[in-house]
């Protein structure tokens, strides 16, 4: 049997409580309670507890109303029934008595234990941050493939990458605000893309970021975030929205037909004939000084070196990050007894031959066999000064998205050229010359005609042209069939 006992007397006349567990030739403990009380009080709950085990034995209705009394008459009947069930031990019983007696400390003792295993995950956790740089350590080492294929991701993706987390790392600053997993919502979204559009020169104008590369930003974002689930490192899912998405427009880039290519590769920016005739074309005394300038900034020898760059780009219709590194060691005699250079396109992995322009070998030999370095923005720069300089100054009719609208501008040519329109220069120039769309495929690598129609940049006369001969072809093979 089980009793509540109070034990010792103190000087002031205060009792200790004790449960006394006894089955005889088995168990006679005594275990403290921890609860102390004085006689009159513990006369009194005595007295509860002695009514409350008699009407327990006569079946009659047993009454408590005071806490201590109930938690003791819990005590005793749990441990009469684990004693009846011959459960009971020291421990157990200990463990019984405190789950009545100490549900306050208890739980605080479980709350610290949720605290401390919430920190210790919390420590293990991984943020987004340290996802994304973990991501492109991964592509950079190999661990991580292009998706449904064995090869490794490129330099310049791995570049992308870096470009995009350098953007979130700006955002977070801009904004005054760390951006975690559960932070990249539908409102985040539409703030990013305002930050792109707020962004400014070095001399403070406003030069918002165009669509394409707010949505290559946003589709490596998306990148990041998906890996990020299938690790199971966030369950967030607003980037899924159809409106968390990764916009593009198709750029109007302009090209240059074969005519402006042989100019800018005859031109030699190093000859002061040559200048000197330049400048007197110029349109005005304004545009000759704005020439000059451009020239005393960017030094005749780097024009040269730009220039040469860019032609090889036009004349091999490749990506800039591939026709800068075009070499004489890429060389390639066929059996056809033509030369060819043979090269492996950073974007893709793909090995295409290119057919080896006399004037791209010129060039080559002219660097020893090795273009000279440039960085893309400074490549960027160049061309359009060689353009102005060239007196490519006719309106290109570009439009330019404002908001939902498409607006015309007064762009002129020079303003449009690119690195990248070196690989459209190529591709127009090969279609006006009527080569198949899958012959340049062969050349350009472009996995589809419809990407590669894309490149095609031709103004209205020069589509009815083209239309105009292949009517005539396909006319002409129907009266030879008739025939």
């Amino acid at each position: 049997m089980v009793q509540i006992i109070a034990r010792g007397s103190k000087g002031d006349g205060s009792v200790n409580l004790y449960a006394r567990i006894y089955k005889r030739n088995v168990m006679n403990n005594a275990i403290a309670l921890g609860v102390s009380l004085s006689k009159s009080d513990w006369h009194f709950i005595e007295s509860v507890l002695k009514n409350a085990s008699e009407a327990q034995k006569t079946g009659g209705a047993i009454t408590l109303r005071d806490t201590l009394a109930i938690n003791l008459w819990n005590i005793k009947n749990g441990l009469d029934i684990m004693l009846s069930a011959g459960t009971v031990t020291i421990d157990s019983a200990k463990k019984y008595i405190n789950s009545i007696l100490r549900q306050d400390i208890i739980k605080e003792v479980e709350r610290q234990k949720e605290e401390t295993e919430k920190k210790e995950a919390e420590a293990k956790r991984v943020t987004l941050m340290e996802w994304i740089d973990e991501y492109i350590r991964q592509c950079e080492s190999g661990e991580r493939l292009k998706q449904k294929s064995t090869k490794n991701i490129t330099p310049g993706t791995i570049k992308s990458y870096r470009t995009t987390k350098a953007q979130l790392e700006a955002y977070q600053e801009k904004r005054h605000k760390i951006i975690d997993f559960d932070d990249v919502t539908l409102d985040f979204y539409d703030d990013w893309r305002r930050f792109f559009l707020e962004k400014k020169n070095k001399a403070g104008e406003s030069k918002p970021y165009s669509p394409n590369t707010i949505g290559k930003h946003v589709k490596n974002l998306k990148i990041f975030l998906y890996a990020a689930k299938e690790m199971k490192l966030t369950t967030t899912t607003e980037f899924e929205s159809s409106r968390f998405s990764a916009d593009s427009v198709d750029v109007e880039n302009v090209y240059l037909t074969d005519e402006r290519v042989q100019e800018m590769y005859e031109t030699d920016f190093e000859d002061e004939k040559t200048i000197e005739k330049l400048m007197k074309q110029a349109p005005s005394d304004e545009e000759r000084d704005a020439m000059k300038d451009q020239l005393t900034r960017r030094t005749p020898k780097l024009l040269n070196e730009a220039k040469d760059i860019f032609t090889v780009g036009c004349l091999t219709g490749q990506r800039v990050s591939d026709y800068k590194r075009i070499n004489e060691s890429m060389y390639r005699k066929l059996s056809d007894d033509n030369e060819y250079i043979y090269l492996q396109q950073d974007k893709t992995g793909k090995w295409i031959y290119i057919p080896l322009d006399l004037r791209v070998r010129a060039i080559l030999t002219k660097y020893h066999g090795k273009l000279p370095h440039i960085y893309d923005q400074d490549l960027n720069e160049r061309i359009k000064v060689i353009g102005r300089l060239l007196g490519w100054r006719e309106n290109a009719g570009i439009t330019e998205r404002h908001g939902m609208m498409e607006v015309p501008t007064q762009k002129m040519f020079y303003e449009c050229m690119m690195t990248h329109t070196a690989r459209r220069t190529f591709a127009t120039n090969a279609y006006k010359r009527k080569i198949s769309l899958s012959s340049i495929m062969v050349i350009t690598g472009h996995s589809s005609e419809k990407m590669l129609r894309k490149y095609l940049k031709l103004d209205n006369e020069e589509r009815a042209i083209l239309a105009a001969a292949e009517f005539a072809k396909a006319k002409e093979v129907k009266l030879k069939v008739a025939e």
